[in-house]
Order: C-alpha cells, then sequence, then structure tokens
C-alpha cells in the first residue's frame, strides 16, 4: 500500500472508530469463520466468535494446521503455519527449537511479516496476545507487535481494526501505546525498512532501545540528543530547529542533517523520513547539521541560532566562498572588525593576527598594511559592540555578498568552461550557478527542475579528483556539462536531496 492509501485509511478510521474490531475482521476474513462457529453450536456461538481472535493454548508439533487468512498458495500457506510456531515459541509458549534464540526467532517473524504475510502475521500476533494468561510471555508477543508496528504498516483493509485493537489495549497496556505511535510513524514515513543489526535487536530486546546521538553544529555548537529503535531525522531536526528558537515549519525544512562517514569518505544530506538507527550505523560516522535553504528571513531571537549561523556563514567566508573583491579593503576591513569584536577583543590586531580574518584566496593578493588602518578606524566607530551584536552584524553584512545563501563547492574543472581559476559552484533549491572567483562574473546557470539525470564519473588521472556528470534541458535542446571535484559524491547526494522536496522519482529519473 503506499504511504498516501495508508494514511486515507488512518484518517478514515479516526473519523468512525465505534466498529472495527479485531473479531469483526476475524468473521469477515478469517479462513472459514462460519464452519467454526456451527461446529461450537447454537449456544456457544458468542463464545465461539471470541475464541477466533483471543489466545487459545495449543498443544502438539503444529498449533496451526492452516494460516488465519485465506491466504493465496500452499507454499505461503505452510510458512503462516511456520510463522505462528515460531511466535509461540518466541514467547515461550513452545518449546525454543535446538540451535535457535529469541534473536533467531525474532528476525523469522520479521522476516515472514515483511514479505507475503504482513496480515497474516499482525492477525497471529494480535490472537496471542489477547487474553494470555501469562503476563510475561504476553509482553514478549507485544514486543513483537511493537516491532510489526514500527517497521510495516498492515494492508488498509486491516489498518482500521489493528489501530482499533492498538487504542482499546492502550489503557492497560503500555506497549500498545508505544505500537500505535509507532504505527503513526510507519503511516507518516513509510516504515524501517531494513532490518537492524542483532546488536540493536539484543537491545531492544532488554528494553535499551534509547541510544544517545551526538549533531555537531556549525561554530562549535554540539547538542546530544535520544534517539528511539524508530526516530526519523525530521523528528531529531525539529527538536534542534526548537532548541534554537525555530518553530516555524517551514524554516524548520531549511536545515538538514548531514551523515559523515570517517574523514569525509560518505558525505550526504539524510531525508527526514530516513530512520537513523538505519543510517548511523558505525562507530566512524557523525551527524552535522547546517542550513541548506535561506527563505525565510533571519532572526536573531535566540543565542544558539545565533551562533550556529555566524558559525556556518564566518567557515563559508573564510574558505573564500562567498566571493569577495580583494580590492574591496573596506569590506574586508569591516568584516575583520566584527570578527575580532566577536572574540571580545578591543584592541587593535597585528597585521599577522588581522590575516586569520582575511579569506584563505585573498590572503596574498590584499593590502594588509591598508586594511589594519581600515579596521582600527571600524573599531573605534563599534565601540560598546557586544561579541553576539558583532556575530549578527558579520552575518547581515555578509548577506550582501554574490553567494551567500548557497551552498558552495570549489570545481577544479569544467568540461564548457576555461578558466585559470577554480570555480565556485553555488546550489541552493532553485537552481545551480558558476561562478569565476576572480572576476565574480556568473558563468552557467541551471534550474534544478530541469536536471534529467546526474552520473558520477571517475577520477581522469591518478589521484585525480571524481567527477560529476549533469545531463539537463529537454528531449528537444538536451545538454550536458561536467564538473570535476573532490566533493562530487556529496554534491550528487545534496542535489537529489534539494529535488526531493518537488518531485518524485519517477517524474525525474536522475534520482535512481
Amino acid at each position: 500500500d503506499s504511504e498516501a492509501t495508508s494514511f486515507a485509511a488512518y484518517s478514515l478510521f479516526s473519523a468512525d472508530s465505534h466498529n472495527y474490531t479485531m473479531q469483526e475482521f476475524a468473521l469477515r476474513y478469517f479462513r472459514k469463520p462460519q464452519t467454526l462457529l456451527a461446529q461450537a453450536g447454537r449456544g456457544a456461538n458468542d463464545k465461539a466468535e471470541v475464541s477466533l481472535v483471543q489466545y487459545t493454548k495449543v498443544r502438539g508439533q503444529d498449533p496451526i494446521q492452516e494460516s488465519l487468512l485465506s491466504l493465496s498458495n500452499e507454499d505461503i500457506n505452510r510458512k503462516a503455519v511456520a510463522g505462528f510456531k515460531a511466535l509461540m515459541q518466541f514467547m515461550g509458549d513452545q518449546p525454543k527449537p535446538r540451535g535457535k534464540d529469541e534473536l533467531d526467532l525474532l528476525y523469522e517473524l520479521l522476516t515472514l511479516c515483511r514479505e507475503d504475510l504482513r496480515d497474516e502475521m499482525y492477525c497471529q500476533v494480535i490472537k496471542q496476545v489477547t487474553g494470555h494468561p501469562q503476563p510475561n510471555h504476553c509482553v514478549l508477543g507485544w514486543n513483537v507487535l511493537s516491532l510489526f508496528t514500527g517497521f510495516f504498516a498492515p494492508s488498509t483493509t486491516l489498518m482500521p481494526y489493528v489501530t482499533k485493537f492498538l487504542q482499546d489495549s492502550s489503557p492497560s497496556q503500555e506497549l500498545a501505546r508505544s505500537s500505535q505511535e509507532n504505527l503513526q510513524r510507519t503511516v507518516k514515513y513509510g516504515g524501517r525498512h531494513k532490518l537492524p543489526p542483532p546488536g540493536e535487536m539484543q537491545a531492544f530486546l532488554k528494553g535499551q532501545a534509547v541510544r544517545s546521538l551526538l549533531i555537531h553544529l556549525p561554530g562549535g555548537v554540539d547538542y546530544r540528543t535520544n534517539v528511539q529503535t524508530f526516530t526519523v531525522a525530521g523528528e531529531v531536526l525539529e527538536e534542534l530547529c526548537g532548541q534554537m528558537g525555530i518553530t516555524d515549519s517551514q524554516e524548520v525544512q531549511e536545515f538538514a542533517l548531514f551523515l559523515i562517514k570517517g574523514e569525509g569518505e560518505l558525505v550526504r544530506p539524510l531525508s527526514p523520513h530516513e530512520y537513523l538507527n538505519s543510517a548511523v550505523t558505525d562507530k566512524d560516522m557523525s551527524l552535522h547539521s547546517r542550513r541548506l535553504g535561506w527563505e525565510t528571513p533571519l532572526h536573531f531571537d535566540h543565542p544558539t541560532y545565533t551562533e550556529t549561523h555566524y558559525g556556518q556563514v564566518l567557515r563559508d567566508y573564510l574558505q573564500g566562498k562567498l566571493m569577495i573583491s580583494a580590492q574591496a579593503d573596506a569590506q574586508l576591513a569591516r568584516l575583520a572588525a566584527l570578527q575580532h569584536l566577536r572574540k571580545a577583543s578591543k584592541s587593535l590586531p597585528s597585521e599577522q593576527e588581522l590575516l586569520v580574518y582575511i579569506p584563505k584566496p585573498l590572503q596574498q593578493q590584499v593590502n594588509i598594511a591598508n586594511i589594519r588602518s581600515l579596521v582600527g578606524q571600524e573599531l573605534r566607530q563599534m565601540q560598546g559592540y557586544s561579541a553576539q551584536r558583532a556575530q549578527i552584524d558579520f552575518i547581515e553584512s555578509t548577506t550582501q555578498l554574490p553567494l551567500f545563501g548557497y551552498t558552495v563547492y570549489v570545481v577544479l574543472r569544467v568540461s564548457k568552461l576555461s578558466l585559470p581559476g577554480p570555480i565556485l559552484l553555488g546550489l541552493n533549491r532553485q537552481h545551480l550557478v558558476l561562478m569565476d572567483s576572480s572576476s565574480q562574473r556568473l558563468c552557467c546557470s541551471i534550474p534544478l527542475r530541469d536536471l534529467q539525470r546526474l552520473h558520477l564519473l571517475s577520477p581522469l588521472e591518478d589521484n585525480g579528483a571524481p567527477g560529476l556528470e549533469l545531463n539537463y534541458g529537454s528531449a528537444d535542446n538536451p545538454h550536458t556539462i561536467w564538473l570535476e571535484l573532490p566533493q562530487a559524491q556529496e554534491l550528487k547526494h545534496t542535489i537529489v536531496f534539494l529535488l526531493e522536496d518537488s518531485m518524485s522519482s519517477t517524474q525525474w529519473p536522475g534520482l535512481s
């Protein structure tokens, strides 16, 4: 079922929740329920109806002879019978087979639910936790159901019945409440498709599903948060933005969590729907947050907001990514003075100290003595500035620079351009631009909506940088351009991330 269809079924149920009991579902969809009721006799009908979806103690090697639901073929039916047996073994209602432990049985159940038996496995677990006489066995069944709801949504037919069951069970069963939250997440975000590694599953079984993650923000700010088995990136991003005083959902969407592996072997933004425990799987992986969109007006009403924005803008400025001329002495001096005041330093910096405040590509080109004189004038005019006001003024001053508001990459070579120095590539939600860093001339602009395909290229020479080929334009007027840059893979991931907000993979083949 599509996410939209599942959500429609969920919404429909929420509007009309007086029916949809599992007993009603069993009467309509279980295998031959009327025959079972007839065999029970007229006086026992009510009891027989209840027993369809209630725990029953089953003896023998095969707890059930056939699936609860009418299934399409005999092979799937055999899997359903094996699934019920594995469920009873996991719950402790039957002895575990030799060579299998709880973890093996749990993976077996999750694998069956992931394949062709989703509704069947949901029904089996719900039946076995309903009226179970042994609480310690019952809670194991609820653990299974909690995992099912976080990984896979039931069909739209079964969805309202499962939701009603969880709602009715919530007052007395904490795991029913967490299952209900998991199901809401699955409907909203699509479910966690990859089964977790054994270490995470062991922690879940021990009740240790909470995991601490550290998120690095620009400016040296770190934020620690706790995530659980089914926490998605969008939830953490919303929490993180809340800590910076950001409440507007549109502004939250302008931020992204980036996953970085090792020293940068992999750098990619995480989709808001991505499950963090499926993404952050290795010890050498770290999470970093940065702003990708700058459409929402900036507001400096929270110190952490100011600090992180200053950190991101300062880093880009000092790396030479915001494009400022070596001849713009007055502008360079003002931005240097604001950086100096940010450090709560009021004395005039030496020429050597001043170089730290100049973009690295310009340090050998500027007239440092002249800039130092201008910095002295700026510092006299800025007497009384607080460190926070210096940060805010710095950000507001850089908004006038050509590539402010873009994510900027340094491109070494471009197929269609022959320029002596590196090219700066700016990327935002609307387009990709290429600019000559020396002349500040716009060389090329490509609307993101025109991109048709992205293709990573191997380095042209030994120890060279990889490349990215872009196919864009229309079928009648196609264009191709390739870029050589060390961050080719990161650039591709970031372009795809920005496009996912406006296009689906079926509309834009390059997403694959």
